[in-house]
């Protein structure tokens, strides 16, 4: 087969596994057969171990059987008979030595072994092992034997013991069992041996057969996974992509939806028309928010400034604070000479018609909470209208607290008209005038999780203002991140400092 062809199909499998779903996949799969293969050979060590002492128990039943039907008194005579190495050349030049070959040879043939049984004894003389008998047909008694198990069997005839051995060693399995005479004494022993080699063989073609049943199970599995599994993950890998563009979309709206906001709300640096020392501080909870400041220019010496709190937040809240904006913007042109309050109670109106909210029930419905100021620079007097919201008077280092009226602007109606009303307040210059949302006081923080709360915020303002408007912006900022900590940020933060 051509080589692109090759090159074209693994290319083919790595598209396939190019996601992070499908390499998860591959990687469980690959996981799962390593595993298989180790659980596989773990098995295999303990199962070779298992053939090994089953081939040497039965190596053992062998000798066991024989050794005591071996007459220890025939291996002395022999011993004494022929005390010379090569004095017995046929199985058959002696009768004693005839009938303990036969014995070990019809033994050696029952059990099947591919290694001479062979009855040993220890030379106190010439302090050597020496073959007695043996399974095979050229006889060697009085050799040196120098088979299996040698060096243990000497020496446990030498020091005159009488006990079994099973020794594994040098690729033998070896079973060793006393000759014992008609006084009970030792006089020889009967070793019997195989080799590991066929064992170990037949150990390595079990573990071979069951790595390929193995790797054939594992294939057919993978085929399911890929066929089956994959294509489940396909699917949640589309449903993800297209949740994915979903969210890309909703996204670039909210961002789109910030920038009309940020295009209606005045920038911060229009208050420098009027004021020389002020701050802003807002800290949207979302990437847009449902509260914003408001100013506007009516002379040289007088402007409207205000702050509202909508109902909602995030693209909700951004949606209504837009339409606020847009009317307020609407009544600054056509109601400039009017008071605070007048100005309220038409936004209410305007609102109610825009939302459709005349005639529902009390209590439901969207609307906002708002502190609108008329600031008048020459007659150093300020008219305040407040729907929920208050507005914090910093005179003569005390903090004054002007509430505004307790219903809100929208929302659904029911009944009369509402009615706001109005405050009048003579300044005097280095007076402070501070217009929040509820935002920064209904934060959850601190060490007990609680609210940061109107008092503490009161405290804050007083313990800062003396300090110069930017910097007490960084003290409000700093106390809210403080107390905030790890805890999510519960609302939108708008907060507006004037120095009049």
């Amino acid at each position: 087969m051509p080589a692109h062809i090759h090159g074209a199909e693994w290319h083919a499998v790595k598209q396939y596994f190019a996601t992070t779903s499908r390499k998860i996949l591959l990687m469980l799969y690959g996981a799962s057969l390593l595993i298989g293969v180790t659980v596989i050979i773990r098995s295999h060590r303990g199962e070779e171990k298992s053939m090994r002492d089953q081939a040497l128990s039965q190596l053992g039943a062998v000798t066991g059987t024989l050794s005591a039907q071996i007459e220890g008194n025939r291996v002395t005579r022999l011993l004494n008979t022929y005390d010379s190495r090569g004095m017995l050349v046929k199985n058959t030049q002696d009768a004693w030595y005839y009938i303990l070959h036969e014995t070990l040879r019809k033994g050696a043939e029952a059990a099947q072994l591919q290694t001479p049984l062979a009855v040993v004894a220890f030379d106190t003389l010439k302090r050597e092992l020496q073959t007695v008998a043996t399974s095979a047909e050229q006889p060697l008694l009085r050799m040196a034997y120098q088979g299996a198990g040698a060096t243990e069997v000497g020496t446990v005839l030498r020091m005159g013991g009488k006990s079994s051995m099973r020794l594994v060693g040098n690729g033998q399995l070896v079973a060793v069992d006393p000759v014992l005479d008609a006084n009970g004494r030792q006089v020889g022993a009967l070793i019997a041996s195989a080799p590991l080699a066929p064992i170990r063989g037949n150990a390595r073609h079990q573990l071979t057969r069951d790595i390929a049943m193995t790797a054939l199970l594992f294939l057919a599995i993978g085929f399911f996974l890929i066929r089956r599994v994959g294509q489940l993950v396909r699917n949640g890998e589309n449903e993800l992509n297209s949740l994915q563009r979903r969210h890309e979309g909703v996204t670039d709206s909210i961002a789109y939806a910030g920038k009309i906001q940020s295009a209606l709300i005045p920038p911060p640096e229009r208050f420098r028309e009027q004021f020389s020392d002020f701050f802003v501080l807002n800290r949207p909870r979302d990437v847009v928010s449902g509260d914003f400041h408001w100013y506007h220019r009516i002379s040289g010496h007088a402007c409207l400034v205000a702050t509202a709190d909508c109902t909602g937040h995030g693209l909700p809240g951004a949606m209504m604070a837009a339409i606020g904006c847009s009317v307020l913007n609407d009544l600054a042109r056509e109601m400039q000479h009017h008071d605070p309050a007048q100005m309220l109670g038409e936004l209410n109106r305007r609102l109610v018609a825009m939302l459709n909210q005349e005639g529902r029930r009390s209590g439901a419905g969207d609307g906002m909470d708002i502190a609108l100021c008329r600031i008048d620079r020459k007659e150093k007097e300020v008219l305040f209208a407040g729907a929920f919201r208050p507005l914090y008077w910093l005179h003569e280092g005390q903090l004054e607290v002007i509430h505004g009226d307790r219903k809100p602007v929208g929302g659904s109606q029911h009944g009369q008209e509402r009615s706001f009303s109005v405050h009048r307040i003579a300044y005097h210059p280095g007076d402070s005038l501070y217009l929040f949302s509820d935002g920064y006081v209904d934060q959850f923080g601190g060490p007990d999780r609680k609210k940061f709360m109107a008092a503490r915020f009161n405290e804050l303002l007083l313990a800062n203002h003396t300090m110069p408007m930017a910097m007490q912006a960084e003290a409000l900022d700093r106390a809210f991140n403080e107390w905030k900590g790890s805890q999510p940020q519960v609302d939108d933060v708008c907060v507006l400092g004037i120095a009049v």
